[in-house]
């Protein structure tokens, strides 16, 4: 989906000091469908993309996106947005209610694997994976304190982190995980039900460009994505070396396992 956004403002924008000002990888999948010199017909669907009233895949948002994006606006945004616009207004009405929402890729994967996969599983597989990777973190954070620390903190978010426990001696996380001080500042939160979100969450979010944290965000639930987003944002950042590695973290939950 990230070569969608790239062709239509590349068929939009041809000025090339406007183009060197895109950061990050969107910006370099900009500057590479420039560079490709789109043909007139290839401009015109990236160029349709752009002007569409609703984001490419729309369906793939949770549906509580749509509804706090509806929020305020008149009923006539409802069916504007379902019918993907219309005449003047309802284009109008179906582009506000819609305009944070990133285009979508469709669920193909049914476990992350790769960066692309991560935006292309179901709500439920997304939030599991993110939760698991914040079990690993909070494992081996609590490791050097002992299995009574591990066995305190998992009955208040629950006995998965048990299962993390006994994974985190296995390769890929056997040494995949990050240095143990960058775990205890990733860990350092307040032990809820939304623990293991924050923390896993921070531990992804080095290896994702920014439109694919706006993807992830908007598949799950507003409640939990509006939490995921933020830790996302504070710790995309992270260097390098002290995050996880990516085998660790698209590792099975079930070592052992089928990949």
């Amino acid at each position: 989906m990230t070569d969608a956004v790239a062709g239509a403002l590349a068929a939009a924008c041809g000025d090339p000091d406007v183009l060197a000002r895109l950061a990050g990888a969107l910006g370099d999948a900009v500057r590479a469908a420039s560079a490709a010199r789109l043909d007139r017909a290839a401009r015109a669907r990236w160029a349709a993309v752009g002007r569409a009233p609703v984001p490419a895949g729309l369906r793939g948002v949770h549906p509580s996106w749509i509804e706090a994006g509806l929020a305020g606006l008149p009923e006539a945004a409802r069916a504007a947005v379902a019918a993907g616009g219309g005449d003047a207004a309802a284009t109008w009405l179906a582009r506000w209610a819609t305009a944070a929402i990133p285009p979508m890729p469709a669920v193909t994967a049914a476990r992350v694997t790769s960066p692309d996969s991560a935006t292309r599983v179901d709500p439920a597989a997304l939030e599991r994976w993110i939760e698991d990777a914040g079990a690993d973190q909070l494992a081996f954070a609590l490791a050097a304190a002992g299995t009574g620390a591990v066995a305190a903190a998992a009955r208040i978010v629950g006995e998965r982190l048990i299962e993390a426990a006994a994974r985190i001696a296995i390769a890929p996380r056997a040494g995949g995980l990050g240095p143990t001080r960058a775990a205890i500042a990733r860990c350092r939160v307040v032990l809820d039900d939304r623990a293991l979100a924050r923390i896993g969450a921070r531990a992804i979010a080095p290896h994702l460009d920014p439109l694919a944290r706006l993807q992830i965000v908007h598949r799950l639930a507003r409640p939990l994505g509006l939490v995921v987003r933020d830790e996302l944002a504070a710790a995309a950042g992270t260097a390098p070396g002290d995050a996880p590695r990516w085998d660790a973290l698209t590792a099975s939950p079930h070592p052992g396992a089928a990949r």
